[in-house]
């Protein structure tokens, strides 16, 4: 009865959560990647992978890349990554690479180009990008990494193969995500609200759509969002993956 109780409270607004991690023996040397997917009504997913001789780089982006399949069909995924890598990459760095012929800045080629170029194939506008501390007590992280770490090394672990739990560990999240939008809707007639963009990595606020709508329109990768004030800010910020020394 519990369980169906959960599956009919599914709200289509809230997300996906998928967490990932990537591991290397030897960097480069053998490698796993790990994933968690979990879904509002208790169920839980999890997958992983290795390669023979790698690096830890390459496995987090297999692992990325791996979560937009999975999710391929969902409307709202937010993937959460311990990978700086990872986010820097796909919140700053890869409209350049692919305007430049995928060189960077400094005109060298793009390491990891064929996974980068997988990984941007499957962006979609829906999916947000959030960034965890690895091995900072975050239990759906430390479990990707026990994923990882166990295919890098060729040991067997059991995974979730998407049946619904008793204690849904993704709980927490979707409670945080429902606080999010209460928050947000509060915010919503608030005075003094402005705009957000995020193009080519620059960071800049605008005092209307209009002024916002200059910066964004037909420029690809761009990112934009309405603020009321500085703490959703902050919110908006780390979901894009934008430094704090950038901000």
């Amino acid at each position: 009865m519990d369980r169906v109780k959960k599956t009919n409270e599914v709200n289509d607004d809230l997300p996906v959560y998928v967490y990932t991690d990537g591991a290397c023996r030897g960097n480069p040397g053998p490698g796993g990647w790990g994933l968690r997917i979990l879904y509002q009504d208790g169920r839980v997913l999890e997958a992983g992978g290795a390669a023979r001789d790698t690096t830890n780089n390459r496995m987090e982006l297999s692992a990325a890349v791996k979560a937009l399949e999975l999710t391929a069909q969902e409307p709202n995924v937010v993937v959460v990554t311990d990978s700086e890598y990872v986010r820097q990459g796909i919140t700053s760095w890869l409209a350049g690479w692919k305007r430049r012929g995928w060189k960077t800045v400094k005109g060298d080629p793009v390491l990891n180009r064929d996974l980068w170029e997988e990984l941007s194939r499957c962006l979609r506008p829906h999916v947000v990008w959030e960034y965890v501390a690895g091995h900072s007590g975050d239990r759906d992280n430390e479990r990707c990494d026990r994923i990882a770490v166990a295919f890098a090394e060729g040991r067997p672990i059991d995974l979730a193969d998407g049946s619904c739990l008793e204690d849904p560990p993704g709980r927490r999240v979707f409670n945080r995500a429902r606080s999010a939008k209460k928050k947000r809707k509060r915010r919503a007639n608030t005075p003094g609200q402005y705009y957000l963009s995020l193009v080519d990595g620059v960071l800049t606020r605008h005092a209307t759509w209009a002024e916002c709508e200059a910066i964004v329109k037909g420029r690809s990768g761009a990112r934009y969002k309405k603020c009321a004030d500085r703490d959703e800010e902050r919110e908006i910020l780390d979901s894009w993956g934008v430094p704090t020394d950038r901000r």
